[in-house]
């Protein structure tokens, strides 16, 4: 899988990627409300590629993964108490990492957290923070393989969830 930063020609494939996830996610328990989608929006999608922190995975010419990583986060990640001290703009968040279901199993998730890593560390980060959906274990034990370290967890709601929830936070020491 080739990686790359994303751009304007990609918007239309990563929103039906994106959309398509948000259908699979709705299925699973640790969603019981189900489908809520628009995660992430399209606006979101769009300030990331302008940005240069919206980057997309391509196999055989289709975009088959996908990943946000920049500095906003929600209130809820001030009530933590992170073992990186830093600024804002010193800590990366990785949001919105997705594998289309065909391309499972070929390692191509941990490919897009090694490269959010080395991007990260590129750019004079200090750490990466991320949250996870409290019942969604999968990408936990990835991040875990990584050495992120669970720090906490944080009651957020998130807009397209629409209701409180628990998220695990964790974090990388760069």
């Amino acid at each position: 899988m080739q990686i790359r930063e994303a751009t304007r020609d990609d918007y239309a494939e990563l929103t039906a990627l994106y959309a398509r996830m948000c259908e699979i996610l709705g299925e699973e328990d640790f969603l019981p409300e189900g489908n809520k989608g628009g995660f992430p929006s399209g606006s979101m999608i769009v300030h990331a590629i302008e940005r240069h922190e919206q980057f997309v995975g391509i196999e055989d010419g289709t975009i088959a993964a996908a990943y946000i990583m920049d500095h906003e986060c929600d209130p809820a990640y001030d009530q933590v108490d992170w073992t990186v001290d830093a600024a804002r703009d010193e800590v990366s968040i990785l949001h919105a990492l997705r594998v289309l279901p065909e391309f499972g199993g070929r390692g191509f998730a941990k490919q897009l957290v090694d490269h959010a890593i080395k991007t990260a560390k590129e750019r004079g980060q200090r750490a990466i923070r991320l949250d996870c959906i409290e019942g969604n274990n999968i990408p936990q034990n990835m991040y875990r393989s990584f050495g992120f370290q669970y720090v906490g967890t944080v009651s957020i709601t998130y807009p397209d969830i629409g209701v409180p929830r628990d998220f695990l936070v964790y974090e990388l020491a760069l």
